[in-house]
C-alpha cells in the first residue's frame, strides 16, 4: 500500500505541474495576443499617416513641378526674346561695311 501512496502522489504531483503549465502557457498565449493586437492597430495607425504623408508630399511635388515648368516657359520666351533682339543687331551689324572693332559678325 506504502508503494501505490507514493505513486498516487507522484502522478498527482505530475498532473499539478502540467495544470500549472497549461495555466502559465495560457496566460502568456494570452498576452501576446494582448501585444500583438496593440502592435497591429499601432502599425494600421503608422500606416495611415505614412500614406497621408506620401500623398501631401506628392501633392507638393506635383506643385513644384508645375511651378518649374512655368518658369521654364518664361524662361524659353526671354531667350526667345534676346535671340530676336541678338538677330536683328547682327542683321544691322552686317549691313555696315565697317564696324569699329577688329570682330566680325559675318
Amino acid at each position: 500500500m506504502n508503494g501505490m501512496k507514493f505513486n498516487a502522489a507522484l502522478i498527482f504531483a505530475v498532473l499539478l505541474q502540467a495544470v500549472g503549465l497549461v495555466w502559465y502557457v495560457s496566460k502568456i498565449d494570452s498576452k501576446v495576443n494582448i501585444l500583438y493586437e496593440k502592435y497591429a492597430e499601432d502599425n494600421k495607425t503608422e500606416v495611415v499617416e505614412n500614406q497621408v504623408r506620401m500623398k501631401l508630399d506628392i501633392e507638393n511635388l506635383l506643385k513644384d513641378v508645375n511651378d518649374i515648368k512655368t518658369e521654364l516657359k518664361k524662361a524659353n520666351n526671354k531667350d526667345k526674346k534676346i535671340m530676336k533682339q541678338h538677330n536683328q543687331i547682327f542683321k544691322l551689324l552686317k549691313k555696315k561695311k565697317k564696324v569699329d572693332s577688329n570682330y566680325s559678325y559675318e
